[in-house]
């Protein structure tokens, strides 16, 4: 896998994290044809809205996804930006959904479908590479596992059934290349298809018991995409569930400032400028990209009083 290839992956994994070591150059022509590389159903043009807290966001974006399609969502994808090592002083964006949403989505869920895995260590070597490689690349900090964990018992506490990625032995060594190298183009594709069929199956099984509750969806702001560039496509389920279940697929992105205002790829997007026009001190943003497709931006951390 070439340089530009391994680093496009790299940044999808994650999240949108363009600001890795081995990342190439952007360029005005790229970021242009980047932008224009998307799926034939391209967003109408991205609509900026201020709100006085996440909640108050949250609860419009649900309400306007509900409108939009005539019934409430009930596949709701929230994609965040991950955490790098050098901003662990800034609330990650798995804590804000914990701490400030969580409790506006959690009374009307059945289920919350993680993108993560837990390694069984019965699968010898291959398994042990695969997770030593992954962990060295992605490079996020130990506190996001402990905010994963306590998702998952926040999640049980509450009668929400929480759901990780199921690996197996066959897909620890499908991911390994000639080399027996991580081929993270392979590893993107399994954890979309892993992610993509597991909440199919809680969606499906839901709706065969006649529960129509919500299956909230928590990972990496790549694979819930609804409009993908072209490159990222075949790494993202929004279309497809939008098309399994008509009318019920919602994506939201969680993004917290500091992380995505470093990243040049980030401050190309459409939305950007909208963004910081409506920025305001203690003032939630949403990003409107499309019919079921949102991005909430956090208000900016503000430094502690001297």
């Amino acid at each position: 896998m070439n340089r530009v290839a391994r680093s496009l992956v790299l940044c999808a994994w994650l999240a949108g994290s363009r600001a890795a070591a081995e990342s190439p150059k952007t360029t005005p022509e790229s970021t242009a044809e980047a932008t224009q590389a998307t799926t034939a159903d391209k967003p109408a043009p991205p609509e900026a809205h201020n709100y006085n807290s996440v909640t108050d966001a949250l609860r419009a974006i649900l309400e306007q996804a509900a409108h939009d399609a005539g019934k409430a969502p009930r596949v709701v994808a929230f994609g965040e930006y991950h955490q790098t090592k050098g901003k662990t002083h800034i609330r990650s964006a798995i804590k804000r959904f914990s701490e400030e949403l969580w409790s506006t989505v959690a009374p009307g869920a059945s289920d919350l479908v993680l993108e993560t895995f837990i390694p069984e260590g019965n699968c010898g070597k291959e398994e042990k590479k695969v997770v030593a490689d992954v962990d060295k690349t992605i490079k996020r900090p130990e506190t996001t596992e402990n905010e994963l964990v306590t998702l998952i018992k926040q999640a049980k506490a509450q009668g929400i059934q929480p759901h990780i990625l199921q690996v197996s032995c066959k897909d620890y060594e499908s991911v390994l290349d000639e080399k027996k190298q991580v081929d993270f183009v392979k590893m993107l594709k399994l954890v979309n298809d892993l992610l993509e069929q597991r909440i199919t199956e809680v969606r499906n099984r839901r709706l065969k018991a006649g529960v129509d509750k919500t299956v909230m969806v928590y990972g990496g702001a790549i694979h819930n995409d609804l409009y993908p560039q072209k490159e990222l496509a075949p790494y993202t389920f929004g279309q497809s569930l939008t098309k399994t279940f008509p009318g019920e697929y919602l994506e939201i992105d969680l993004y917290v400032p500091e992380f995505v205002e470093s990243d040049a790829a980030q401050r190309s997007q459409p939305w950007f400028p909208l963004y910081k026009k409506a920025q305001k001190p203690g003032q939630v943003v949403v990003i409107r990209r499309g019919p079921a497709s949102f991005v909430l931006l956090f208000p900016k951390t503000q430094p502690p009083a001297k």
